[in-house]
């Protein structure tokens, strides 16, 4: 440090709330080209550690001994440091000046709730720095009037918890300490009623947020409507060049939420942090006004899960470094995760493995989440859960089923590791989806957007005797260029638009759109009856024979 009376970096506030806007203004007469301003959290932060900086030749103003600029800054639990680094000829910073900025003490954030896969209950997840006490209080009055008040376990994490690089390494680029994750359950709602809650403790609570209790599954209630996509990523700085679109698609969603929507599915590749923490407190935020109002339900892609290292923390279970056939194109796409981080803030209904596999009713609709990052293939842990489950649905109760994982089984992209391995889903799970009348199957991995016919072993069949396939992973990160290889099942293919997928389920039909974003456009849109009964007999490929069944 070589501090300088002449040169100053300050903001337009010196204490923040999580997701602030500040402005960040410095001067220096003798400013040099690659002087930059740095942003260090906490601020004990050696030079070289900085979460983000910006060169002061990159500011507004900057030709005139001073800049300004705008950064998002996060409540990461600890506070913030401004620097404002002069760079010499031989690339060696000094520190000119200082800025602190502060965040509150232990706020809670990161609101969402989750079904259970139980009426009349819901649960509230958040995150704050420490375990003070816990808890939800919920009421029928929005001034929260007579609230009951409901105690929250807590959970964390450690980068000896993480099962390889980058994750594991503490840095502020990657692992830093995620505080703790608080979960209540709130029990005895009354079907389709608001109530209004807030969490944190008796010293920092939320603002009161509002949900609609779940309606019990009923083929009387009049129409269930939700939202489906993967691949959404984040939009704030840094390297948030290639997901602008989500913040598109996040603001479209809230839109959503306002016209009345019963829940969303996000299925796999969430934040695409990948090992960087900090991107996990920036997409927790994001979504935050939308998912503290409706149940925000998650399945695992490539990019929460892969791993080649550290098999023993997998909280899945998997065996040894989870699935890697050696037909597949699975990496290390998790960047040491494996899972741990979206195990521990998505707590999800406790009917199958954790956030890995489940399902649930709400309304008309059964929904079965299940993983195409681990084995799949009949005769397998997660196989069998999933025909059990299947063989469990009351169609009088919830004439849809609606089954999702983040790799697609039908794709005519071009790209070929993809093809292949939608082959082995195809022969592993498309006879159990026919024998088990899976209406709409959804996934993403392909940052694009693509609607089969209604298909069965590659055939078209008439609407509401087979399953429609439909790949939505246009929700935000970067679009796909491939070209389209040209199959009859194919029927609407997409990477040029961001885009999430909406449908609206009565008790005899379901109406399916892709909606673009910013632009609110419907580009495509199919309606499909309810699956009656199976009257035909298909051929289903199964690895090099065929058998009729």
């Amino acid at each position: 440090y070589a501090y300088d009376d002449s040169v100053k970096v300050y903001a337009n506030t010196s204490k923040i709330e999580n997701g602030d806007t500040v402005e960040i203004i410095w001067e220096n007469k003798d400013a040099g080209l690659f002087d930059m301003i740095a942003i260090y959290t906490p601020p004990s932060r050696e030079i070289k550690d900085y979460l983000d900086f910006r060169y002061v030749t990159d500011t507004k103003n900057w030709q005139k001994d001073h800049g300004t600029f705008t950064e998002v800054l996060f409540n990461m639990r600890a506070d913030y440091e401004l620097r404002y680094l002069a760079i010499d000829a031989h690339q060696q910073a000094t520190v000119k000046a200082t800025f602190k900025i502060s965040v509150p003490d232990n706020e809670p954030m990161h609101g969402h709730i989750a079904v259970t896969g139980r009426p009349g209950e819901m649960r509230v997840m958040w995150g704050s720095a420490r375990t003070d006490k816990p808890r939800v209080k919920f009421s029928l009055s929005a001034d929260l009037q007579g609230a009951l008040e409901v105690p929250a376990y807590s959970t964390t994490y450690t980068a000896d918890d993480l099962c390889g690089p980058r994750a594991n390494i503490t840095d502020p680029l990657m692992f830093q300490d995620p505080g703790f994750f608080h979960t209540a359950l709130l029990k005895g709602l009354k079907p389709g009623v608001r109530y209004y809650y807030t969490y944190g403790t008796d010293k920092a609570t939320s603002k009161i947020a509002s949900f609609l209790a779940a309606p019990y599954p009923d083929s009387k209630v009049a129409v269930t409507k939700f939202i489906g996509y993967g691949d959404m990523g984040v939009y704030y700085p840094p390297y948030n060049g290639d997901s602008m679109g989500a913040a598109a698609v996040t603001r479209a969603l809230e839109r959503e939420v306002s016209a009345g929507l019963d829940f969303v599915l996000h299925f796999g590749d969430i934040s695409y942090a990948r090992g960087r923490g900090y991107i996990w407190d920036q997409y927790m935020t994001q979504m935050t006004t939308l998912s503290e109002q409706v149940p925000y339900m998650v399945g695992v892609g490539n990019h929460e899960y892969d791993h080649v290292s550290g098999g023993d923390k997998d909280p899945s279970g998997a065996p040894e470094n989870g699935f890697h056939p050696e037909w597949g194109n699975y990496g290390d796409d998790g960047g040491g995760e494996c899972g741990v981080p979206t195990y521990h803030r998505y707590v999800s209904p406790d009917n199958g493995n954790g956030v890995f596999w489940y399902s649930f009713d709400y309304g008309l609709v059964h929904v079965v989440q299940f993983s195409s990052e681990h084995d799949f293939r009949p005769g397998t842990r997660q196989y069998e859960w999933l025909e059990k489950d299947l063989k469990s649905v009351d169609r009088s109760r919830t004439p849809w089923v609606v089954a999702t994982s983040h790799r697609p089984l039908y794709t005519s992209q071009e790209q070929n590791g993809d093809h292949i391995v939608g082959r082995h889903m195809k022969m592993a799970l498309e006879e159990l989806f026919y024998s088990y009348k899976v209406n709409l199957f959804l996934s993403g991995h392909l940052h694009s957007y693509e609607r089969t016919c209604t298909v069965v072993s590659g055939d078209c069949v008439a609407p509401g005797s087979g399953t429609l396939y439909v790949i939505v992973g246009s929700a935000g990160k970067f679009l796909d260029s491939q070209y389209y290889d040209k199959y009859p099942w194919s029927k609407y293919q997409n990477c040029d638009k961001f885009g999430y997928q909406r449908m609206t389920a009565n008790s005899t039909h379901m109406n399916i759109q892709w909606v673009t974003a910013p632009e609110n456009r419907i580009l495509d849109e199919v309606t499909i009856p309810t699956w009656e009964k199976n009257t035909e007999t298909y051929l289903f490929k199964k690895d090099k024979f065929h058998f009729r069944r």
